[in-house]
């Protein structure tokens, strides 16, 4: 009794394994090849503002739109001055915030601050973007 009990669990975690594995590849957003493959359109921008603390978020607030920023906050407390409320020059690419008008994701590829640029390297599809 012991020994079909056991045949039974082995047989059954055997099952289960291969059908996690089966099911691995399949569902998603795009056929099972994880996540989706649809380009994101982003416009090239430069802005011109002071650094804001939004919602949690490093943003520059300017011509109505909120652009909350990737990057520069790798350069919080290792660059002199750069702290909110500081005027910055940001250029980068922009895309929309879903369910948001009036708000941006921007991925700096350059900044300037206090007479000095910074430029950023280019991390599409890398561990730079959140």
């Amino acid at each position: 009794m012991k020994k079909t009990r056991g045949i039974f669990l082995i047989a059954l975690i055997g099952l289960l394994c291969a059908g996690s594995l089966w099911a691995h590849g399949r569902g998603g957003f795009d056929g099972g090849k994880g996540f989706p493959r649809t380009a994101i359109a982003a416009e090239a921008v430069t802005i011109n503002g002071t650094l804001q603390l939004v919602e949690g978020r490093i943003a520059v607030v300017a011509d109505g739109k909120t652009y909350y920023t990737s990057g520069i906050q790798r350069l919080i407390g290792f660059v002199d001055g750069l702290k909110e409320g500081v005027t910055v020059s940001l250029e980068g690419s922009a895309t929309a915030v879903p369910l948001n008008s009036n708000a941006k994701f921007l991925w700096v590829t350059k900044l300037t601050f206090n007479g000095k640029t910074y430029d950023f390297p280019d991390t599409a599809g890398g561990f730079g973007r959140w």
